[in-house]
């Protein structure tokens, strides 16, 4: 007599060791499907992390040492607002503020190595050399007590045909400066004589460094630029606008880093458009694996129904082989995408050293997120592929499917 008892559901590693053993007596298949798995989360996982890199890569170009937690203010009109010492000292004395430095730039001429060269003149205090934190590669920052020290850009040295930086350092050369200021210093040319203390790297076009003393026994007492540090960077909103409050104007790093980040929201999306073909790949692989599966085995199911087990048992079988699937093409295509990726960072660094770049980059950002959300998205994309094969299963009339031949 035949018994109406049904078998208790099956455990979660009985019904894995049950997906496994399906996959693996297809090798074939199983493997083509993982390949195809492989290619499309690895390629999608590839172009996400060379937009990273190259995210990362612009924005240090762009903020180069500067702190993020920095802020630039310059005066919109000197003549309403100007950007003096008492403004600055208000500035300086407001809450959130760190360290203020000023900057005094104009356009001048370098006489270097028998050459001249147009440059741009920046007059700094001590202050601001140590928040604009200056890449000195070669020598020493200049003493700010000393008005007749200067720093030199690679590019100068490049531009008066000089090519190793350590041979100019204490030589002199002649800076003249093109002076605007208040009624009294306009249209007026400063010349003098300065000594190279360091060479710095920084710009692509030729700049020099010094006091701001210079400016000032010029009559100059107005600042191009004020730089300031903030004690925190989510304190800088509030103080930008207690600095605009005043009439001037104020930059921050965070903008361009904003905009570099909008930027590449549709980069990413443009390099995922491209990676997705391969995941429609995938998910076509995917689904035929189970669905042939499905049809090989409709007999089997149909006797595992018969002899008691649950048809969500069934269902979960197919949902875990899908997994399966989706978790080993993941880890395997995110690893290789990896290595991969930083073999072609590797590359280009390699190509790029050998054409006069001196710096190391990386092309590629692989942060732990990325990693763990790839193997998320397949593997909610192999539950997606497995809802149709798997419900199918589930419904399998076990008298019609073990009469068919």
């Amino acid at each position: 007599m035949a018994s109406n008892q049904r078998y208790p559901s099956l455990t979660r590693p009985v019904i894995i060791h049950m997906a496994w053993s399906s996959l693996s007596s297809k090798r074939l298949r199983s493997f083509l499907t993982i390949a195809g798995v492989i290619i499309g989360i690895g390629a999608i996982y590839f172009l996400l992390s060379l937009g990273l890199g190259l995210q990362d890569l612009v924005t240090n170009q762009v903020i180069g040492s500067e702190s993020v937690k920095t802020i630039d203010v310059t005066s919109p009109n000197s003549t309403i607002v100007e950007l003096n010492q008492a403004n600055s000292d208000k500035i300086k004395h407001l809450t959130h503020v760190q360290e203020l430095g000023g900057l005094y730039a104009s356009s001048g001429t370098i006489k270097l190595n028998n050459s001249d060269v147009d440059t741009l003149a920046y007059g700094i205090d001590s202050e601001y050399q140590n928040i604009a934190d200056l890449k000195i590669i070669k020598g020493r920052a200049f003493d700010d007590n000393e008005s007749r020290e200067l720093l030199i850009n690679r590019a100068s040295l490049e531009a008066s045909g000089i090519g190793d930086a350590q041979k100019v350092i204490g030589q002199n050369l002649e800076l003249s400066v093109e002076i605007e200021g208040d009624e009294t210093a306009k249209n007026k040319k400063l010349t003098d004589t300065f000594e190279i203390v360091g060479v710095i790297d920084s710009g692509t076009g030729s700049e020099v460094y010094f006091s701001k003393s210079f400016f000032n026994v010029a009559g100059i007492n107005e600042y191009t630029q004020v730089k300031l540090v903030v004690d925190d960077i989510d304190n800088i909103p509030d103080l930008r606008k207690q600095i605009e409050s005043l009439g001037l104007e104020t930059v921050a790093p965070m903008d361009t880093i904003n905009q570099i980040k909008d930027l590449f929201r549709y980069v990413n999306l443009i390099l995922v458009g491209f990676g997705s073909i391969g995941m429609i790949v995938a998910i076509l692989g995917m689904f035929n694996t189970l669905t042939i599966s499905l049809l090989e085995r409709t007999r089997e199911i149909g006797l595992m129904i018969a002899l008691g087990v649950k048809n969500r048992d069934i269902r979960r079988l197919f949902i875990y082989e899908s997994v399966l699937l989706s978790v080993i093409g993941s880890v395997v295509g995110i690893t290789l995408a990896s290595l991969g990726g930083h073999l072609f960072s590797v590359i280009m660094n390699r190509i790029a050293i050998n054409r006069g770049v001196h710096e190391v980059f990386s092309l590629v950002s692989t942060p732990w997120w990325l990693s763990l959300g790839a193997v998320a998205f397949m593997v909610l994309i192999g539950l997606g592929v497995s809802y149709f094969p798997a419900r199918r299963a589930g419904r399998i009339n076990p008298i019609e499917a073990l009469h068919d031949e």
